[in-house]
């Protein structure tokens, strides 16, 4: 699995001249870096991921579908020495999922007991996803900044609602 930086740069701890280009320009940046140490000590090289987005106090990590449980690690493992690691919370998304998957993974441990298409007037669509009531403390953060990621991740126009039965 690829990383963003070189893996002479995360053995030797020095960065080279291209990953420091890479970190200059923006391209990658430090909690990108943060990361990549961390996963290539834990995981000798065979963990990977695409980019991470952060937003607010919560850090997402976009990988390939096939990665998330890899990266995710037995129990939560390596997400938690991530966390530790950045001083934020984790999230962990497969690239080009589908609204669902996304939701469900931003939103976990709360459950998402549906998703509906709600037409406007104007012809502007939105999806609502409802969060079973009971879950609602549960939420990894703040509705507006979940929302924000979904919209961010999937390029769907959304509204977070807890189902009030």
């Amino acid at each position: 699995m690829v990383l963003p930086v070189c893996d002479v740069c995360l053995k030797s701890g020095i960065l080279c001249q291209g990953c420091e280009n890479k970190l200059e320009s923006g391209e990658i940046s430090q909690i990108d870096l943060d990361i990549a140490k961390v996963l290539f000590k834990i995981g000798d090289g065979k963990i990977g991921f695409k980019k991470t987005i952060e937003v607010g106090d919560i850090v997402i990590i976009v990988t390939d579908q096939d990665q998330v449980g890899k990266l995710i690690g037995k129990n939560g493992k390596i997400v938690r020495e991530l966390s530790r690691t950045v001083g934020k919370k984790i999230r962990v998304v497969g690239q080009d999922s589908d609204l669902k998957s996304v939701s469900k993974d931003i939103l976990s441990p709360a459950r998402v007991s549906g998703i509906n298409v709600v037409y406007g007037k104007d012809g502007d669509d939105k999806y609502k996803i409802r969060i079973v009531q009971e879950d609602s403390r549960r939420l990894p953060g703040r509705l507006d900044v979940l929302n924000e990621i979904i919209e961010l991740l999937t390029g769907e126009k959304t509204v977070l609602v807890v189902d009030r039965n």
